[in-house]
């Protein structure tokens, strides 16, 4: 019994030995054939599956009104896999794949059918035929002869591209910008992250002839962008292209620019810089407007003059004796266009007097000028505002610690010169003053319409909450106001419609180039209307050929005005409750074919008409009349032949 007990237990260790070496070898061979396998399996892997990135779709950027500014689409390339397209398929219909090539792209036949030849003998894989078609152009070219066999026996690779796409094209296109291969610029770089989206992640699996296909689902599906809605004004930027455009061929400038700000909420409208390419033709290709940093000259005036009247160091009654036009003060001789004699400081902004600047200053701040650059830091001139589109350029000062600081320094500077501030940061503070004090951050957006449809707002961001007491606000306002009445240096520009407050601006510039002819930079920047501020516009025009464009209030002051005679002409104003009455039917009378039927109480056919004599004749048949513009009536809210109750309104569109 004890040796059958024994002889067990043997053969059980036996058995178990067995199974162990067994399970050892197994585990051995396994361990060996990852040790001399395992690269070649990567290698496989790697050659057949990819992680392959997806972009998501990239949102659009749109106007304040939603009209589309940018978008993406879909662009079609065309290869030709020359070397599977079978030798009697391709004698039968070059000729006709040809014939059709030439009269899409309109070249000859032959230039085709030679070219195929030549490739075809080289064995070409991967022949580019056309770039950036759209999708009825592919559509038609996979129809002909040979393509329509597809990409095996046909030879034809189809590859689909985004493109980015802008709406108005050269018409303010630095001001959308790009995010590319030439970095980020503009709206679209400012906002290329939330119109970017967030990419995807999915394998693929190599079949073969450059062609790779999804196998599986997504690893991480992609993210759309959001739509980005700007501040521009899509109307207004137009506007303002024109009028830039106008000028600057007129005065034959090498660039200019023009930006506009809405008062209370500090939202940029519109926005355009151009450039001279050739004689007669600009565009737009650098943002001046944020990245050129410039002595201002005059326009600078304002700053000067508002720190002392908020330092306290003169009243706006406070006067100074100019004299001739010429003044020596200490090493500078500084001059005026005229001999204005003893100015107030209202006058001194009016005549736009160099020599009552640098004396009042130069009196209030010369034995302590850090007192001078404190007030402008408060006012944050002397640096970033960190706007969110790139490329801000730095203000530059010449400060009391600087080696190169002299006595004459600070009293040249009050006059805008020695000192380098871009448009934007100078047209932030004129808005400051023209929205009693508080001055804002530029702002470009509106709001994020996120791929969820959820919504994103942007509110306005105080830079500094009240620049000077309403005392002096309104004081600096209305000399202001006075350089754009008679006898003031932008006179020409005075408005019966509306007042207009600003500042012109004369600065010589490269005056340190000898041998040259002298070169202006010539600019105008204030706010309409001055008495209940709307907007802030500044315009600048550099270096202008002709002399008379040296002015800033005979060429940037115009653009001003007309600029300005646009937004009052598409402003709704409301007619008085109590209109004057007037002659009913003299009215009629003068106006042919326009015989309004009381009895039926109906809207009559406006369109056409002169607005001088329609609105009267509305009001007295009892309607509210709020209307746009000035001329005849192109537009009316009420249908003719509609009835109407008295006291309703009528709005009407009136163009010249």
């Amino acid at each position: 019994m004890k040796e059958n007990r024994k002889n067990i237990l043997v053969r059980g260790y036996l058995v178990a030995s067995v199974i162990f070496l067994l399970a050892f070898g197994v585990l051995f061979s396994i361990f060996k054939i990852q040790l001399t396998e395992g690269d070649k399996l990567d290698d496989f892997t790697k050659q057949n599956f990819r992680l392959q990135q997806v972009p998501a779709e990239r949102g659009n950027l749109y106007a304040s009104d939603g009209s589309l500014l940018a978008t993406t689409i879909t662009v079609h390339n065309v290869h030709v896999d020359l070397t599977v397209i079978k030798e009697d398929l391709f004698e039968s219909q070059i000729g006709a794949l040809s014939d059709s090539l030439g009269k899409m792209f309109n070249r000859p036949a032959n230039y085709f059918e030679t070219k195929f030849r030549d490739e075809r003998k080289k064995g070409s894989r991967y022949m580019l035929l056309k770039k950036g078609m759209d999708y009825m152009e592919y559509q038609r070219l996979r129809a002909f002869p040979i393509f329509r066999e597809g990409q095996i026996k046909g030879g034809l690779i189809h590859e689909k591209e985004s493109k980015r796409e802008l709406v108005l094209d050269d018409i303010g296109k630095r001001t959308i910008g790009f995010d590319d291969q030439r970095g980020k610029a503009g709206l679209e770089g400012a906002y290329s992250k939330d119109l970017a989206g967030v990419e995807g992640m999915r394998w693929e699996e190599f079949m073969g002839r450059q062609q790779w296909k999804p196998f599986k689902s997504w690893e991480r599906e992609p993210l759309d962008g959001s739509n980005v809605y700007t501040t521009i004004d899509a109307p207004l930027q137009i506007a303002a292209f024109n009028a830039l455009n106008d000028q600057l061929v007129k005065f034959n400038a090498d660039h200019g620019c023009v930006a506009i700000m809405e008062v209370e909420t500090g939202k940029i409208r519109a926005m355009i810089n151009l450039k001279r390419m050739e004689e007669g033709v600009y565009s737009d290709v650098y943002n001046y407007t944020v990245g050129e940093g410039a002595e201002p000259g005059s326009t600078f005036k304002t700053v000067s003059l508002l720190a002392g009247l908020e330092n306290e160091k003169f009243t706006p009654e406070t006067t100074v004796e100019t004299g001739n036009g010429s003044y020596k003060l200490y090493n500078r001789t500084i001059r005026d266009t005229h001999g204005y004699g003893t100015l107030t400081v209202e006058e001194v902004l009016k005549k736009s007097s160099n020599i009552g600047t640098a004396k009042l200053i130069n009196n209030s701040y010369g034995s302590n000028p850090q007192e001078y650059f404190n007030q402008l830091e408060k006012w944050n001139l002397t640096q970033k505002m960190n706007i969110d589109i790139e490329g801000e350029a730095m203000p530059e000062f010449h400060r009391p610690s600087d080696p190169n600081w002299s006595p004459v320094t600070l009293p040249v500077m009050s006059y805008g010169y020695g000192v380098k501030i871009t448009p934007l940061q100078l047209l932030t503070f004129y808005n400051g003053i023209a929205n009693g004090g508080k001055m804002l951050k530029p702002l470009f957006i509106d709001k994020l319409e996120r791929s969820d449809e959820t919504e994103i707002e942007f509110k306005p961001e105080v830079l500094n909450p009240k620049m000077a007491s309403d005392k002096n606000i309104e004081a600096i306002t209305k000399a202001l106001t006075s350089v754009v009445e008679e006898g003031g240096t932008a006179n020409r520009i005075a408005s019966e419609n509306y007042s207009i407050a600003g500042k012109t601006g004369t600065a010589r510039v490269e005056y340190w180039i000898k041998d040259q002819p002298i070169k202006y930079r010539a600019s105008f920047v204030g706010f309409f209307p001055a008495d209940h501020p709307k907007y802030t516009m500044i315009v600048v025009i550099h270096k202008p050929e002709n002399r008379l464009g040296m002015y800033g209030g005979t060429s940037a002051a115009p653009v001003f005005r007309q600029l300005a005679d646009w937004i009052y002409a598409r402003t709704p104003k409301k007619i008085p409750s109590k209109p004057t009455l007037v002659n009913v039917k003299k009215a009629i009378q003068d106006v042919p074919e326009f015989k309004p039927n009381y009895e039926i109480n109906k809207i009559p056919n406006l369109v056409g008409r002169s607005g001088d004599a329609i609105v009267p004749i509305l009001e007295n048949m009892g309607l509210d009349v709020q209307y746009t513009g000035i001329g005849r009536v192109t537009y009316q809210s009420i249908p003719p032949g509609t009835p109407f109750k008295r006291g309703e309104t009528i709005y009407l569109n009136l163009e010249g």
